[in-house]
């Protein structure tokens, strides 16, 4: 059995991205950390950082998006992982590089959004702007421009996913990412495959009304399980 526990607007997303993709058959357990659903002492005993989300399957439990991701299109049927080790290689080369270099400066333009009017910093957005535009125009752009997916000779994977679950913000982020960076927005996940990101999102809006009924019915919030 697998279960993915995780708040909605998170970066659960990615990972039940990849069990939709699957068809696989799962639970979200979602938390909510503004309720502190992930200090409880039965969540801190699958994450002790309280951090989301986590995966549990029987009883294995793995938490950091990429690996989730990594542990479940290598360990279940399905086209996400490449079929060669070069392929292999590649695909973590993209992960690393989404996570590494185009996620960083997203989060700090989203975190600068959330401070106060007078607070915000508009010469630092600028900068980090400008560093997404660089990454994006230098390696995603001339590449989607030869070839639809991200690795030579292969379909939608991990490595498209990986990389579009992290540069699908930047719509949101900024409007000028969606007219600077057109095969991006429109060409890595907005494609067919990415049907399945729509369930998921569908996923976690059943899962959290679910929550938020119980919750109005005086119902206390779903405990996490404890591993085993």
């Amino acid at each position: 059995m697998l279960r993915i526990y995780g708040w909605k607007r998170s970066r659960v997303v990615r990972c039940m991205w990849v069990m939709e993709e699957l068809g696989l058959e799962y639970e979200r357990i979602p938390l909510d950390q503004n309720e502190g659903e992930n200090r409880t002492l039965d969540y801190l005993a699958l994450n002790p950082q309280g951090k989301i989300p986590t995966l549990v399957h029987d009883d294995f439990v793995l938490s950091e998006t990429m690996a989730i991701n990594t542990y479940l299109a290598s360990n279940f049927p399905g086209s996400l992982w490449p079929s060669t080790a070069r392929g292999v290689a590649k695909m973590q080369q993209w992960t690393s590089w989404a996570i590494s270099e185009l996620e960083p400066p997203l989060v700090a333009i989203m975190q600068e959004g959330r401070r106060s009017a007078e607070q915000i910093d508009q010469s630092r957005i600028d900068g980090w702007r400008a560093d997404v535009h660089r990454m994006v125009d230098a390696v995603l752009e001339p590449i989607l421009a030869r070839q639809q997916y991200l690795l030579e000779d292969s379909g939608f994977s991990l490595a498209d996913l990986n990389v579009a679950a992290v540069a699908s913000v930047m719509a949101g982020v900024s409007s000028d990412f969606v007219s600077a960076s057109p095969r991006v927005i429109i060409g890595v996940w907005r494609c067919p495959e990415c049907a399945a990101l729509d369930d998921a999102k569908g996923a976690c809006r059943r899962a959290r009304n679910s929550a938020d009924a119980r919750r109005a019915a005086g119902a206390p919030p779903r405990p996490a399980m404890t591993q085993g």
